[in-house]
């Protein structure tokens, strides 16, 4: 009997891994081209930013009253403590939608997968890593020079604002990963808190970002349609403008749940798998996408960022924690240094477990943040995963 039940119990994770992970390569594949298909139906990336964010947090709500889900209540303390890392996932995932307004799917993915260069330059300047080892360094190479072949192939990549708003998407994700994440705090959330305070609280920026970027005064003074005019007199937009919503809350859901029924190893690839099922989805979907002779290019670039990726974690791995070489000389803290209960002889207190304020966007090249509502989980800091984009 003992021998039955655990089979079951084996055979039911296995469903529920497959279901999972089938789950989060939908959503993530189709993120990016559900986003674009919004804005081409919805041409507002600002008020889609703040839709994304308010259906994400209320749904949160919504199943947290209905016993569907854990998530914490707001408090003051974490909102401040949260809030210059939701800044920073506001204007990557606002600069995103953007970029997607103006390019094509396939320039954000090369955008996104310039990243690791950008962010490895930022980790040597600022002596948090060393230079890259020889894989690493071929893998950046590729990178560089698939993205330089998609923008020789592809006229648009030159376009002003394209550049413009590409840069600033990789800057800003750059500095999750260099700066922001290395904000921690003692506040400890559930997972679905996550999502919940960095949707709800990214609505605060909104004004500030319709300001700067022009859209407020379009919509206030140009002859344009009013926003939640055109949602309810264009079903055709309004259906675009929800597939976008939806599909950013249930990466956040899959990727979250994801990351926990698969091994890193697993969950890389996975991700890595999706980016390329969101190129050919892009191709065949419709017109809007990159010169068919510039498709191989990206491919490039894309398989560059994921072997730095795993030429990354590889490295980490062959250090003991904190990134330093074991030597032979002792590294205990002086007796003065350690805590009172251990200079007493009693036993230590326990150490506090502190949390990042970020939980992006991950994907392996996307996440759970940066790409799109949440985070795409594939690389710890897109801003696909864990909210909303």
């Amino acid at each position: 009997t003992r021998r039955r039940t655990m089979n079951h119990g084996g055979a039911t994770t296995s469903k529920n891994g497959v279901f999972l992970a089938v789950g989060y390569s939908v959503t993530s594949a189709t993120l990016a081209v559900a986003n674009k298909w919004a804005l081409v139906r919805f041409p507002y990336s600002g008020t889609l930013t703040l839709l994304q964010f308010a259906f994400a947090a209320a749904s949160v709500r919504l199943l947290k009253a209905l016993g569907v889900l854990e998530a914490d209540a707001l408090e003051w303390r974490k909102v401040r403590a949260f809030a210059p890392a939701v800044l920073m996932f506001y204007v990557s995932i606002a600069a995103n939608l953007r970029l997607l307004s103006r390019a094509t799917v396939d320039t954000f993915i090369v955008a996104r997968s310039v990243t690791p260069i950008v962010t490895q330059i930022g980790e040597v300047l600022l002596g948090d890593s060393s230079m890259p080892s020889t894989r690493a360094f071929m893998a950046l190479l590729m990178i560089a020079v698939g993205a330089s072949g998609y923008a020789l192939n592809h006229s648009q990549a030159f376009e002003s604002e394209v550049v413009w708003w590409a840069s600033v998407y990789v800057i800003c994700v750059a500095s999750d990963m260099l700066v922001v994440k290395k904000v921690v705090t003692n506040v400890t959330l559930e997972p679905w808190g996550y999502v919940y305070y960095n949707n709800l609280i990214a609505l605060a920026f909104y004004p500030g970002w319709v300001f700067l970027t022009g859209e407020l005064d379009r919509i206030l003074n140009s002859g344009d349609s009013p926003p939640l005019k055109v949602l309810f007199e264009e079903p055709r937009a309004a259906v675009a403008v929800f597939a976008s919503c939806a599909i950013g809350l249930g990466i956040s859901f899959f990727g979250l749940n994801t990351r926990r029924a698969l091994s890193a190893t697993a969950f890389t690839v996975l991700g890595a798998a999706c980016k390329f099922l969101s190129i050919l989805l892009n191709v065949l979907c419709w017109r809007r996408h990159a010169p068919l002779t510039a498709l191989p290019w990206l491919c490039l670039a894309l398989a560059g960022s994921i072997l730095y990726q795993q030429a990354a974690s590889k490295k980490k791995t062959s250090l003991p924690l904190g990134g330093k070489k074991k030597t032979n000389n002792r590294s205990l803290p002086l007796r003065s240094q350690q805590p009172a209960a251990a200079r007493r002889g009693g036993p230590p207190p326990p150490p506090q477990r502190k949390i990042m304020t970020s939980f992006a966007t991950t994907t392996p090249n996307d996440t759970i943040a940066t790409e799109g509502h949440g985070a795409d989980a594939a690389d710890a800091a897109d801003p696909d995963t864990v909210v909303s984009s």
